[in-house]
């Protein structure tokens, strides 16, 4: 090796990231919630493909994707008050093992030639059930493995694997299908993860940070009130939830919905090139997340949250309009840049801004507001589909989102100047 590149490799692993890097415990969550997200990545397409081959309904796939998202509604909240005061590891590892037996149940009943569409939808509401769990404590367990000084530099480098793993999971996802029918997809989800589970094994355990006796804990009803009035008594918190919760609605839960349906019936795709355009998107968070790993002390953060939020909604408006693949591609790319701000910035606001004992149901209410609504947003979106066309539901999005965000940034300042 020459000393030009020793010396480089010395300077990478005295950098910041070189240093959240070294840490065991944070390579093993690297790694976990990398596996976890290469299925994911795929998850919610095949339920969506699954659905369109079996009833050819964009309204039924406005459904399916309800059902993976609307449990977000009722255990984020209670999932992110049990964060706050077990081992948030256990948890993590329990959520995947429930997820793997759900999809290797599917994918047997695929098998026997049994499934129908009420019996995918009931399985799709079964899988959001242990993604609603899982989201929490995954996302509480960073600040207590990664020194505060350091927190966005293991945001990005969580997302930057993210992103990786969604890349090839929604690439991966579209090809097994094609290969070996939507039953091999499922398998390869359980496959997943089972590895995300096994990984989580190296990182500590995270017990009880409420500071409570035993014997002297508030009720988990409780506990999610002390969130809540947390986040209220933030305005800039409160303010980052509504912007989280408008883009799950408004963006999230139609794009996921609507683009299989337009690669499928306006774009003339099979499974792999629908797939291949969720891939592009990952590719572009991939590329942002690298951008801002290079950032030292980003500011103004608030500001580019919500400029970005608007330059969105330009490029879904694009989406929609779009009859040609290559077109929808590089929108695709662009929306897929902008998506690496606004994880990594959201996460580092959030927690940045958020004391420990109260992590786990801050994180909660995060994963709540954008996951929460996505599911609503693919149920309009379905509906709209149908009446109007799915192109043009993604353009009347893409307008209110343009709308919504010069709304928030006039009467939020809070977000606006959060930094």
């Amino acid at each position: 090796m020459s000393a030009l590149s020793t010396s480089a490799l010395v300077r990478l692993r005295r950098s910041p990231l070189g240093q959240t890097v070294a840490i065991r415990s944070f390579r093993h969550y690297w790694s976990s919630t990398f596996f976890y997200f290469l299925g994911f990545g795929s998850q919610r397409f095949t339920f969506i493909w699954l659905v369109l081959e079996l009833s050819g309904n964009a309204w039924l796939a406005g459904v399916t994707a309800f059902a993976l998202g609307i449990p977000a509604f009722f255990i984020s909240l209670p999932a992110g008050a049990y964060a706050d005061r077990v081992d948030r590891k256990k948890m993590v590892v329990c959520s995947n093992v429930a997820g793997g037996a759900v999809s290797m149940l599917i994918a047997l009943l695929i098998w026997a030639d049994v499934i129908t569409v009420a019996l995918a939808i009931i399985v799709a509401l079964a899988t959001g059930v242990t993604s609603a769990a899982v989201q929490p404590p995954m996302l509480a367990i960073i600040p207590t493995i990664v020194p505060r000084e350091r927190l966005m530099n293991g945001i990005v480098l969580r997302t930057m694997g993210q992103n990786l793993a969604m890349v090839l999971g929604a690439t991966v996802g579209g090809v097994v299908i094609d290969m070996w029918n939507i039953g091999g997809a499922f398998a390869i989800l359980t496959l997943m993860y089972a590895l995300s589970a096994f990984a989580m094994f190296g990182v500590p355990s995270q017990r009880d940070g409420e500071g409570h006796a035993e014997g002297d804990r508030p009720s988990i009803r409780e506990s999610v009130g002390e969130g809540l009035r947390f986040i209220r008594s933030s305005p800039g918190l409160l303010g980052l939830v509504i912007l989280l919760a408008v883009i799950g609605f408004v963006m999230l839960g139609p794009v996921f919905v609507l683009i299989p349906e337009i690669a499928k019936d306006d774009l003339g795709q099979e499974a792999t090139g629908a797939s291949i355009l969720f891939a592009i998107t990952s590719s572009g968070m991939l590329v942002m997340s690298i951008a801002l790993a290079a950032v030292s002390n980003l500011r103004h953060k608030g500001a580019v949250l919500l400029i970005t939020m608007m330059t969105g909604g330009v490029i879904v408006v694009a989406i929609g309009a779009s009859k040609w693949y290559l077109l929808t591609a590089l929108a695709m790319f662009l929306w897929g840049l902008g998506g690496g701000i606004l994880i990594n910035l959201n996460q580092t606001l959030a927690q940045s801004h958020t004391p420990d004992e109260m992590m786990g149901r801050v994180m909660s209410v995060v994963t709540l507001a954008i996951t929460g609504m996505m599911p609503l947003g693919s149920l309009a979106a379905g509906a709209g589909a149908e009446f109007i066309g799915a192109g043009e539901w993604l353009m009347v999005c893409g307008v209110a989102l343009v709308l919504i965000g010069a709304a928030l940034w006039v009467r939020l300042p809070a977000l606006r100047e959060m930094n």
